[in-house]
């Protein structure tokens, strides 16, 4: 049986969805999801997309913040994956996520 990844789509409104107050979620090209925060540098803007069929996440130099989702199916599941992770980089933005 062949797994059913979702949609970059998808994923984007599960992500804007869950996002904690002051982040910013956008579409970027052509299938990417922009995770932003008023405090961050270009360098920290992270890119959310479909790595080899599953969701994975790095910061815009890729050198840094980055993680996946490996798995993961349900859009939902992904974007509490990614807050989670995220949380590990910047635990004072991301209290008690």
């Amino acid at each position: 049986m062949e797994t059913k990844y979702p949609t970059p789509e998808q994923v984007r409104i599960a992500t804007k969805e869950s996002a904690p107050e002051g982040w910013t979620i956008s579409q970027e090209w052509p299938d990417f999801i922009g995770v932003n925060h008023p405090t961050f540098t270009d360098e920290q803007f992270v890119f959310m997309g479909d790595v080899n069929e599953h969701f994975g996440f790095n910061d815009q130099p890729a050198n840094i913040v980055c993680g996946n989702m490996e798995g993961l199916t349900d859009p939902k599941e992904i974007a509490a994956s990614f807050w989670r992770q995220l949380a590990a980089f910047y635990p004072e933005l991301l209290k008690g996520e």
